[in-house]
């Protein structure tokens, strides 16, 4: 395995940083302290070649003009809260609102936006850590309580990324962090809408025109939603319009067993993910960035990546028969996502 570390500018006088890990297997990883992001991912194919695997940007700037966050780490609540607010012991708090009346991946300055602390960048007996630490002021974006969070990102040789999540607080708080990568096991050239993809979910979360939750928790079975087999993306994306943009109540979230896997058949890369959230969002965007990267050009038409989010459903502080995501004084926030990559085949 090597691993360094280089110089990527400056952000309101804070050094921006990018880490590099290479596995003996043939995968590179870049990470930034800018959003605790997972910048790039590229793997060496058959024939020796690196495939850009996720979307990333070139420049720290370009990731502040983004609105569509790409592989950054998103909080202090991924996803969206209907209205901007949300009662604790009756108390209301009003959020930022930045996405019509409602708050999207923690506000107009999230998680994704800020210079995170670099705690540790290390590599032990093949095994690379780099773990992020941030302060997040009571009041930041609206919600309540100061919050500590480390994230720490594990990379192994045989080509498995881990992210660890933790999160403190002094008072009652809601939090929901996960990592929003845009992936391609295609290298980009096409569409994804030939990825296999298997979910392991009986139940999904249909949504409003604004994609908030409805509160209902509906069986996938006979509906375009059912990924509980290997499916094309592109099978029945007609029964649901442009894009999938829902959450997927997962069946049995460990560590242990992968709740998600995707596979290329074309170039027979898989990207398998183990979990301990309670559901994933499965968004297959269309709309083409507002930012460019000039190093991964993007196919001309179609759904261009799959996004796969594990966490807490949307809008579940104000949804109480929801998995709750109140954080209080004296508790840890702690879960654990895996992403592992494979070439040749996957487990079906």
């Amino acid at each position: 395995m090597e691993f360094s570390s280089s110089h990527w500018g400056n952000l309101n006088g804070r050094d921006l940083l990018i880490y590099t890990v290479t596995t003996e297997s043939g995968l590179e990883v870049t990470f930034s302290n800018l959003g605790a992001a997972m910048v790039s991912m590229r793997l060496l194919n058959n024939h020796n070649e690196p495939i850009n695997l996720a979307y990333g940007l070139l420049r720290p700037n370009d990731y502040l003009k983004a609105n569509y966050y790409p592989g950054v780490i998103v909080g202090r609540y991924a996803n969206r809260i209907e209205g901007a607010k949300f009662y604790i012991e009756g108390q209301e708090y009003q959020l930022t609102a930045n996405e019509g009346n409602n708050i999207l991946h923690g506000g107009t300055e999230g998680f994704s936006h800020k210079v995170w602390d670099s705690v540790l960048f290390e590599e032990h007996n093949g095994v690379c850590l780099l773990e992020f630490h941030l302060k997040s002021p009571d009041g930041d974006e609206g919600f309540p309580g100061n919050v500590e969070v480390w994230v720490i990102y594990q990379i192994t040789d045989d080509n498995q990324i881990s992210i660890s999540y933790r999160a403190t607080t002094d008072k009652p708080t809601h939090i929901n962090l996960t990592t929003h990568g845009y992936f391609n096991l295609g290298g980009f050239k096409g569409d994804v809408l030939d990825h296999m993809l298997k979910i392991d979910a009986n139940k999904y979360l249909p949504v409003n025109s604004e994609l908030i939750p409805t509160g209902e928790l509906r069986d996938v079975d006979g509906s375009p939603f059912d990924f509980r087999k290997f499916k094309a993306i592109g099978a029945d994306l007609d029964l649901v319009g442009e894009v999938y943009d829902h959450c997927f109540a997962l069946n049995n979230p460990t560590i242990e067993n992968a709740s998600v896997v995707l596979y290329n058949p074309k170039t027979h890369i898989g990207l398998s993910i183990y979990t301990t959230q309670p559901g994933i969002q499965l968004y297959t965007p269309i709309n083409k960035p507002n930012v460019e990267n000039p190093l991964i050009k993007l196919p001309e038409k179609g759904n261009w990546a799959v996004c796969m989010e594990p966490q807490h459903f949307p809008n579940s502080p104000n949804t109480p028969h929801f998995p709750s995501t109140l954080l209080l004084p004296g508790e840890e926030y702690d879960h654990t996502t895996i992403f592992t990559i494979s070439i040749g085949g996957v487990a079906r």
